[in-house]
């Protein structure tokens, strides 16, 4: 199913387990927009004082006689904006980023995302690109104030889109939107790129930066699928008006944090009743991705073996991610909220206008369902990437698991250079094809879990990937690179006529 572009939002901010009931917003100063006025003022000072090696160097190539771009960034989102800004940070300038939604709804957080906060720590950092005055604290301190700041246990999900906006503003890159890539072809001097209305866009490399989703889809079990009508379940990650669930009755499948978030969203519109199932016999109260936040694991997890990559996915595959906190107690909340662990979904199927719902705690009937079942990672899903789905090295033909099951799906992964760059999956065999970084969730068992899906893996596997880029687009230049030197006419001494004299260079020209 295909999710529309936006959904409804809501502003909100931390509050303590006891709580029953959504904080109010934060109000703006008086003096906000003349505060963030001067941070945007503040933040251009800083940049231009940090202008070191960020002079446009890349040579222009040219195909049918027009200028190409350099990178093609696929997904505008926070991972593209973060790489965009790199980019042009080290002087790489003629950078083009295609996003599928609107202007302003880019990525997840204002679209199908429904939690309070975001889960990363208020202190993360990495689209700042090390400056203090672009961080979100700076941000949310020049319209809020230091003590609104210091009250937050985490920055608000609708707060952090909109500084995501201002970024875009503070970044000023080329993007456009409501673009859909529909083909990606490579050969050896490039990539084309098929648009939904059949224009094209060659270019020199390309970045998939197209989050969690970006290398499959949400899943829908297909005994869900297959026995309802479309209309009558969600996933938990489509973008859905959840006004549509008051006066009725809901099951959730599934515990993480898309299922409490989804569950709080139809509760808080007035769902007659919400009741969410999961197949464990208890619910995850952990969350390793924040024990993964070091300059160890974040700097060097690619650099891992093989073997420990996987061992590593196999244990974070068998935890489920717990919900967050404030929705979760927000949910217990209810007095309509039922939760049933150790109860999977056996059997689902239509009762007269009713779904049936078969379980090993018994039969429930719903008017509706929400999935909360995850996403699968399998580019044959996506009409664009079906030609390095072909040609690109999987982890199946460098690694067999220590169990010796070549059933798992996550076999089926990119096996990735260090750069986060496609390889060919014979050498020699289609040429272009590490022309294509994956920057996205493709990219987790070769960057030892994270990529570029979690906000935690910009700090260090941006400044990567762009280095991966600059590389290569600078050893592309490698034979032009003495000869661009050698037409370097501008003097750094302006000789005066008292010292050509002194040299003896008056009759030079």
């Amino acid at each position: 199913m295909q999710a529309s572009t936006r959904s409804l939002t809501a502003d909100f901010t931390h509050f303590q387990p006891a709580d029953t009931a959504p904080p109010a917003p934060i109000p703006q100063l008086p003096d906000a927009a003349a505060r963030l006025a001067a941070l945007t003022a503040q933040v251009t000072a800083d940049l231009a004082m940090m202008g070191y090696a960020t002079k446009p160097w890349v040579l222009p190539r040219a195909h049918l006689g027009q200028v190409v771009p350099d990178v093609v960034i696929i997904g505008a989102g926070q991972s593209g904006l973060a790489l965009g800004h790199m980019l042009k940070r080290r002087g790489v300038t003629n950078v083009l980023l295609l996003d599928r939604n609107p202007v302003g709804y880019e990525g997840v957080w204002d679209t199908y995302a429904r939690n309070y906060e975001i889960r990363s720590p208020k202190t993360i950092t990495g689209l700042e690109l090390g400056i203090p005055s672009l961080t979100v604290q700076s941000w949310f301190v020049a319209l809020h104030g230091q003590a609104a700041w210091d009250a937050l246990s985490r920055v608000p999900r609708a707060h952090w889109m909109d500084y995501l906006r201002w970024y875009r503003q503070i970044a000023d890159l080329n993007i456009r939107n409501d673009i859909n890539v529909m083909d990606i072809a490579y050969d050896a001097d490039g990539v084309t790129l098929t648009l939904q209305d059949g224009a094209q866009v060659r270019t020199r490399y390309v970045v998939l930066a197209t989050g969690m989703e970006g290398g499959g889809n949400w899943v829908v079990p297909d005994f869900i699928r297959n026995a309802l009508p479309a209309d009558r379940y969600n996933h938990s990650c489509e973008a859905f008006d959840a006004s549509r669930f008051a006066g009725k009755d809901i099951g959730v499948l599934g515990a993480g944090a898309s299922a409490f978030d989804a569950t709080v969203a139809a509760l808080d519109a007035g769902a007659a009743s919400v009741q969410t199932f999961m197949r464990r016999p208890a619910i995850s109260v952990l969350d390793l991705v924040r024990e993964f936040e070091n300059g160890g694991f974040l700097d060097h997890a690619h650099a891992l073996s093989d073997e420990t990559k996987w061992e590593l996915g196999l244990f974070l595959s068998g935890l489920s991610q717990a919900p967050a906190e404030h929705h979760f107690y927000r949910a217990l909340a209810f007095a309509n909220f039922r939760f049933h662990s150790g109860a999977p979904w056996l059997d689902v199927r239509m009762d007269g206008d009713r779904i049936a719902v078969t379980t090993p705690k018994g039969s429930f009937h719903f008017d509706h369902l929400i999935t909360a079942t995850g996403v699968t990672t399998n580019m044959m899903l996506r009409p664009e990437l079906h030609r390095l789905a072909a040609d690109a090295l999987l982890w199946r033909d460098r690694f067999t698991p220590p169990d010796g099951n070549t059933a798992s799906a996550r076999l089926n992964f990119p096996y990735l250079d260090d750069y986060y760059r496609f390889q060919p999956k014979t050498a020699g065999a289609a040429p272009g094809i590490d022309r294509i970084f994956a920057f996205n969730a493709l990219a987790m068992p070769s960057m030892g879990g994270l990529a570029a899906v979690s906000i935690s893996s910009h700090r260090f596997g941006t400044a990567r990937l762009a280095s991966g880029l600059t590389r290569a687009l600078f050893l592309d230049q490698e034979a032009e690179l003495i000869p661009t030197l050698a037409q370097v006419d501008t003097p750094c001494i302006t000789l005066t006529p008292y010292a050509r004299e002194m040299l003896g260079m008056l009759d030079c020209d």
